[in-house]
């Protein structure tokens, strides 16, 4: 039986959110010497890293964990792997109707996996760190990473979930985790602190063996895979050629892929903050006049000529993009800090709804539709998408390190 995933699109889900980054961390902490080792680094945003809801909550879950292995980018690189944070993943018996879908590790396309291959193959079994200091032997007596005699790979069982649970594990080790009263494996909420928690447990278990092969996050992600038990009885890390040789595969992609899971905080870095046009700041937020139904100006002005690209100001998910009325063309940005962003009176729109951008995107283009006297970018930071719920954009900017 060889699971596969069906159901690869994304599906944000409204979860509470309270930082400013997509969770900052010192990366001397990481758990391997391969993660940047700049001061703070941050979780890579957008399609090729992490949906921006989920976040915060990846950083809350490895800050609860005092085993210091379990990072954030780890935490990431694993959900990526599993089901690429897909929160209604699921596993089915092969011949089912997935098509070209990837195995239940592996959500990659034959394409995809076909193009990793040839850039680098499949890891021999010796790139398992520690690996030469494994002399001690399993629950079963045999040698640590060999595979025991008569016993083929258990057929594992459906799985659900952006961290891929299967019933049993779920009615073991899952937790409601936002304290909505429901314990839901479908809830990335409560699935994704049920997976930190339960890889804490592991790592804990892995580090009172220090004679196993491989090491204890190398354990721990084997264990998450198919049960601690079976890593009792190989004696760690299950052989690359051996009947849980996939398990083997699993744990070496998350490893590989982790410390690309993040880039350094701010500066010029794609992913960090930015203001949205290379121009002069006009109109002053909340500077009084009749031209607006308010009576103050309820954002900043940026004086720049029709057709200036106007960029993110921060990482984030498109939430609104095309005509806003007496905004014109406009672009409303959510950020993992539950503020918004607003680009108005644009010329053209380039941002897609739903889509996740680092900051720097190019979303747009500047001009005069809607209520504008002339060619502008105004911009607002609101706590909310629609109109009503502005802040002070000058102090939300400088909080990040922007100067107007």
């Amino acid at each position: 039986m060889v699971p596969v995933i069906v159901g690869a699109v994304v599906t944000p889900l409204s979860i509470g959110l309270g930082a400013v980054l997509l969770g900052t961390f010192d990366g001397s902490e990481a758990a391997g010497t391969d993660v940047p080792s700049s001061a703070e680094t941050e979780l890579k945003p957008g399609d090729v890293g992490v949906p921006v809801v989920y976040a915060k909550l990846l950083r809350d879950v490895a800050a609860d964990c005092d085993e210091k292995e379990l990072t954030a980018p780890v935490l990431a690189a694993q959900l990526k792997r599993e089901s690429n944070f897909d929160p209604r993943a699921r596993s089915l018996a092969s011949g089912g109707p997935a098509e070209d879908e990837g195995s239940l590790t592996d959500p990659r396309s034959e394409e995809q996996r076909a193009q990793d291959e040839k850039a680098g193959g499949t890891p021999a079994e010796e790139d398992l760190s520690g690996g030469d200091r494994a002399t001690g032997t399993g629950a079963d007596g045999a040698s640590p990473g060999t595979d025991l005699p008569g016993v083929a790979q258990a057929e594992r069982p459906v799985t659900r979930g952006i961290a891929q649970f299967s019933d049993a594990d779920w009615a073991a080790d899952g937790i409601d985790g936002n304290q909505d009263g429901v314990k839901d494996v479908l809830d990335p909420a409560d699935a994704i602190p049920s997976q930190g928690r339960k890889m804490c447990d592991l790592l804990r278990t892995a580090k009172r063996h220090p004679g196993y092969r491989g090491t204890p996050l190398e354990l721990a992600l084997a264990g998450y895979r198919v049960s601690w038990r079976t890593v009792e009885r190989y004696g760690g890390v299950p052989r690359a050629s051996g009947a849980d040789g996939e398990t083997y595969e699993y744990v070496q992609a998350v490893m590989r892929s982790y410390p690309k899971m993040v880039v350094p905080v701010g500066g010029t870095v794609s992913g960090g903050w930015t203001l949205p046009v290379d121009g002069p700041a006009g109109t002053p937020y909340h500077q009084r006049g009749s031209s607006w139904s308010t009576g103050l100006h309820t954002g900043v002005d940026f004086v720049v000529p029709t057709g200036t690209p106007v960029r993110a100001v921060g990482p984030g998910e498109v939430v609104t993009a095309g005509a806003g009325g007496d905004y014109g063309n406009q672009v409303v940005i959510r950020h993992e800090d539950g503020t918004f962003s607003q680009y108005a009176h644009l010329s053209e729109v380039k941002a897609v709804v739903g889509r996740s951008i680092q900051g720097g995107t190019l979303i747009g283009w500047s001009g005069e539709s809607g209520n504008a006297t002339g060619p502008h970018l105004h911009f607002e930071v609101r706590t909310g998408p629609a109109f009503g719920s502005d802040i002070p954009p000058v102090p939300y900017l400088r909080g990040r390190g922007l100067i107007l």
